[in-house]
């Protein structure tokens, strides 16, 4: 891949699309990665702005405080001996910007960083914009099409990732023919998977049971990817004839049989075989009730947990909300056991939220309450950055906590762990949702629905 890329950024180009098959995405970070290590074979001076677009009033804005950070960490941060430092004296200019072009601030900065970087060389100052979940795509495209419509400064390169059959900026290819240019690294990203657990098992040999499980587990996962379900079997049978030899020897490799069946039941419900993945997915928790008592309580809560969790998802998409709520709050007692807070919460919200479909309103906020008394045991920066606000707005939503949780209970366990806005930061966790938020059950039913 860096040999395309270097190959493209040869020519007078402005932007190169790196387009890849859907599955690559690690791959292209670990390139993204590479060309980002001080100690790699990448020359030239490169930046990789890993920052969605939000919208073309903000982003431009957002991008230049993004790279003045990076700037700074370069100067600032400790180096190798053998790397040759050079201080870069540059700060944003905020006052290049146009109201016709939205975009134009970022270009005018970026081609005075560029000079300033490699000014007087043959070198090249690439901006690479990993996008990564990104919504507005229409926006984004204009704010990239404005771009491009602009002097660059000669040594100056933007790149852009495509995914094939979901592309988002061939239209602009198409537009600027003479300006962009689009690579097609040859990823295989199955085979080189299965290289590396290959050459690990090879440079590892303390525990070849462990290895030979390993690159099985990845030809196993490789087969259902390709949907081949004749290799999906074989390979299936060969991890359960490995995990059944190892077992013995060692009660952890339990979690290896979780693990098969759980790739399997997955698979089945991507085809939408409900009854066969329910089948894996007992087996799943089968295994795992074998490590309750026998494995360390931080594994066995947590491999039961996940084992139920993913039997009582599949039993939703039966509408079988009774028995999908029982399971989620055997699941939330799993996690409790193991001290796993957030996923006792999360359980707990999904427990409660097929009360609410069986119209067990009153049972559904019990397990909200019981979610909201976990608050304590939860870090400011979990609660903020992850799904327990769902939780905390369910609990809000429901008519039927007032007569367990008083509102002054509410405001000061919340204000201790979130402050004294944290309705503001309720409000705005779900405004930025936004549609998400309003069809995730919308989304969850259709998916009940969805049975043939």
């Amino acid at each position: 891949m860096l040999y395309l890329w270097e190959e493209a950024i040869s020519h007078p180009v402005k932007m190169v699309r790196i387009v890849i098959n859907p599955g690559d995405e690690s791959m292209l970070k670990a390139f993204y990665d590479y060309m980002l290590a001080i100690d790699s074979d990448e020359e030239d001076m490169v930046f990789v702005i890993a920052l969605p677009f939000m919208s073309v009033v903000e982003y431009s804005d957002k991008v230049l405080r993004y790279i003045e950070r990076q700037i700074e960490y370069w100067n600032d941060s400790d180096k190798p001996e053998d790397i040759i430092f050079e201080r870069i004296d540059w700060t944003p200019d905020f006052t290049l910007g146009s109201k016709d072009n939205p975009a134009q601030l970022v270009v005018e900065n970026f081609n005075r960083l560029a000079k300033v970087i490699v000014g007087g060389t043959d070198m090249k100052c690439s901006f690479v914009f990993d996008i990564e979940g990104t919504q507005e795509y229409e926006e984004c495209r204009f704010w990239f099409e404005q771009a491009l419509s602009l002097p660059f400064n000669a040594q100056m390169v933007w790149g852009i990732s495509d995914i094939i059959g979901q592309e988002q900026f061939g239209d602009i290819m198409s537009k600027y023919p003479k300006e962009t240019t689009s690579i097609y690294p040859p990823i295989n990203m199955d085979e080189a998977v299965e290289k590396l657990a290959e050459q690990a098992a090879n440079e590892d040999t303390g525990d070849p049971g462990a290895n030979a499980f390993r690159i099985m587990l990845v030809k196993l996962m490789n087969s259902v990817k390709k949907g081949d379900a004749a290799q999906t079997e074989f390979y299936a049978r060969k991890c359960l004839d490995m995990a059944l030899v190892n077992v013995k020897k060692d009660l952890n490799w339990l979690s290896q049989f979780v693990t098969v069946y759980t790739i399997l039941y997955t698979d089945r419900i991507t085809r939408k075989d409900w009854d066969m993945a329910l089948y894996f997915a007992n087996k799943a928790v089968e295994s795992a009730q074998m490590g309750e008592g026998r494995l360390e309580p931080s594994l066995s809560g947590r491999l039961l947990g996940g084992a139920l969790l993913g039997k009582a998802s599949i039993l939703v998409h039966r509408s079988g909300w009774q028995e999908a709520a029982e399971i989620y709050k055997v699941g939330a007692d799993a996690y409790s056991r193991c001290k796993d807070y957030l996923m006792q919460a999360e359980a707990l919200r999904m427990c409660g939220w097929c009360r609410e479909k069986n119209h067990e309103n009153a049972l559904a906020a019990e397990c909200y309450i019981e979610g909201f008394r976990l608050a304590d045991k939860l870090s400011v920066e979990l609660v903020r950055h992850s799904s327990y606000p769902l939780l905390l707005l369910k609990l809000l939503e429901s008519s039927n906590y007032q007569s367990s949780v008083g509102k002054d209970e509410i405001d000061s366990v919340l204000t201790r762990i979130i402050g004294k806005d944290w309705e503001n930061f309720l409000y705005e966790y779900k405004r930025n949702l936004g549609k998400y938020y309003e069809l995730a059950e919308q989304n969850m039913d259709n998916a009940a629905t969805d049975i043939h």
